[in-house]
C-alpha cells in the first residue's frame, strides 16, 4: 500500500516510516524539509493524495516552541486545523482507503479524579479547544465516505524526542524529580506501541473514529519520576515547583503540571495488543537500549 505521510521526518513520523516500510508499505513523505518527496504546496499535496492508497497525518506546530501568547495560540490551532482541512478536502475528492489523523488526549481537559475513554466529552481549556478543532477538520473526509480515524496520543516515550528529551538530562545528573505536586496523571505510550497502533489502524478496515493512543496503565507524575529514576539508577527526589515551571515556560507549563487518566478502550476492544503495558517495562526498554548503545 502507498501511504502518504505528513510529518514524516519528525519524532513519531520517522519511526512510523520505518515500521510501515518493514511491513511492506511504500511511504510517500510530506515534509517542509528540502528533498522530501512531497511538500505542502497545493499541487504537490494534491499529487501525493492522488498517488496514495491511504493518508496518515501527523504534522503540527510544536506546542513547546514558544510561549503561548494570543498570537501563538492562534498559530498552534491553525497549523493543525488548516493543514487537516486541506488534506481532508483532497481525501474527500480522491477517496483513498482511509484517512488517519493525529490528535491528543488534551481533548479531555485536565483532571486528577476523572477517568476518560473515547466516549468522554471534550474539555473546556485551550488544549481541548485545539484538539476539538483539529478533529473537526477531518469531518469532510468522513462525510465523503472515506474511513476516517483519529489517534489521541498521550505522552510519547522514546529516545530522540518527546518528553524524555527534556527530562533525561537532569535525571542523569541525579537532579530529577516530579513536576509540580506530582499528583497529575501521565497517560503515556511507548513510541513502538504508538507506531504499531497507527499500522494496526491502517490495516484494520474496522478502525474508524477516535482511538486513545495511551498505554493500559497511566501513572501519576510522582510514580513516573520514580520509575525513570530507577531505570537510570538515579535518585528522583528533587521536585520542580509549579511556580518555577510557569516562570520559565508561561502558560505552556500547564501541559506538564496537569494531566488526565485516559483509557485506550477502543484499541483494546478491536484487538490491539500493547507490548509495553506498564511504565517500568517501557522506561527500562528505552533507557536500557540507550545505555546499551553507549557501552
Amino acid at each position: 500500500m502507498k501511504v502518504l505521510l505528513t510529518g514524516a521526518s519528525g519524532f513519531i513520523g520517522s519511526k512510523l516510516t520505518k515500521r510501515l516500510e518493514s511491513a511492506g508499505h511504500r511511504v510517500l513523505p510530506v515534509s517542509r524539509r528540502a528533498g522530501s518527496g512531497y511538500d505542502w504546496s497545493d499541487d504537490s499535496l494534491a499529487r501525493g493524495v492522488r498517488e496514495a492508497d491511504a493518508v496518515i497525518h501527523l504534522a503540527g506546530e510544536n506546542l513547546f516552541v514558544k510561549r503561548w501568547s494570543a498570537r501563538q495560540k492562534e498559530i498552534l490551532i491553525n497549523s493543525r486545523k488548516d493543514s487537516t482541512m486541506k488534506l481532508a478536502a483532497l481525501v474527500a475528492a480522491r477517496k483513498p482507503s482511509c484517512f488517519i489523523s493525529s490528535s491528543a488526549v488534551g481533548y479531555y481537559g485536565p483532571s486528577e479524579t476523572m477517568r476518560f475513554n473515547e466516549d468522554s466529552p471534550r474539555g473546556q481549556d485551550f488544549l481541548a479547544d485545539l484538539c476539538g478543532e483539529w478533529e473537526a477538520a477531518t469531518e469532510v473526509a468522513a462525510m465523503a465516505g472515506v474511513r476516517t480515524a483519529i489517534v489521541r496520543t498521550g505522552v510519547v516515550l522514546g529516545m530522540g524526542g518527546g518528553a524524555l528529551a527534556k527530562m533525561l538530562p537532569p535525571f542523569k545528573l541525579g537532579l530529577g524529580g516530579p513536576l509540580g505536586n506530582g499528583r497529575q496523571w501521565v497517560s503515556w505510550i511507548h513510541i513502538d506501541d504508538l507506531v504499531s497502533l497507527f499500522l494496526f489502524m491502517l490495516e484494520n478496515p474496522q478502525a474508524s473514529g477516535a482511538f486513545n493512543g495511551t498505554a493500559p496503565q497511566p501513572v501519576s507524575m510522582k510514580e513516573f519520576a520514580k520509575a525513570l529514576g530507577r531505570a537510570l539508577h538515579r535518585p528522583a527526589i528533587f521536585p520542580v515547583p509549579a511556580p518555577m515551571l510557569r516562570l520559565a515556560l508561561g502558560e505552556v507549563a500547564d501541559i506538564l503540571l496537569t494531566g488526565q487518566h485516559v483509557e485506550a478502550r477502543r484499541a483494546r476492544e478491536t484487538g490491539f495488543q500493547f507490548q509495553f503495558r506498564d511504565i517500568e517495562s517501557a522506561l527500562t526498554d528505552i533507557v536500557g537500549n540507550q545505555q546499551g548503545r553507549k557501552s
